[in-house]
């Protein structure tokens, strides 16, 4: 009962907070030539789009920090998706996941950064596969 309560707190908490939200973004910004002295516009962000009402600020979606399966935190937990097949996906192309499973994003991503780690670059694959050449020296033994 308590957690009704608590989860119906914070669900009215959570719409007051997003409704003035959108209500602040909503409001008709007026020409600068309108306002008085006291309320001038300084931003010059704000500016913009008070100046030019066709002035687009973009809002672009991404991810900036993707590790693939070169870097040894992501190749070692069963990623096993390259940076090819990451671009391929974000560019909105259907990918096979790592777990055997068709996936495609609804829509393209904006920006994707992959962040693999220069350290031990591409060792998890060759862990993964046994490379011959990683097994025949003394650290890949180990």
């Amino acid at each position: 009962m308590r957690s009704c309560v608590v989860f119906a707190t914070m669900t009215g908490i959570l719409s007051m907070l997003v409704s003035s939200s959108v209500v602040g973004q909503t409001a008709l910004n007026p020409d600068e030539s309108d306002l008085p002295a006291s309320e001038k516009i300084y931003s010059p962000y704000v500016e913009r789009t008070v100046r030019n009402k066709d002035f687009v600020e973009g809002v672009y979606w991404g991810d900036t920090h993707l590790h693939t399966r070169y870097s040894s935190d992501a190749g070692m937990i069963g990623n096993k998706l390259g940076p090819d097949e990451a671009y391929r996906f974000a560019k909105g192309e259907e990918v096979i996941s790592s777990t055997g499973q068709r996936a495609k994003l609804i829509r393209p991503l904006d920006f994707l950064v992959i962040s693999d780690h220069a350290e031990a670059l591409g060792l998890a694959p060759y862990i993964a596969e046994g490379n011959p050449e990683l097994l025949a020296t003394e650290n890949g033994k180990r």
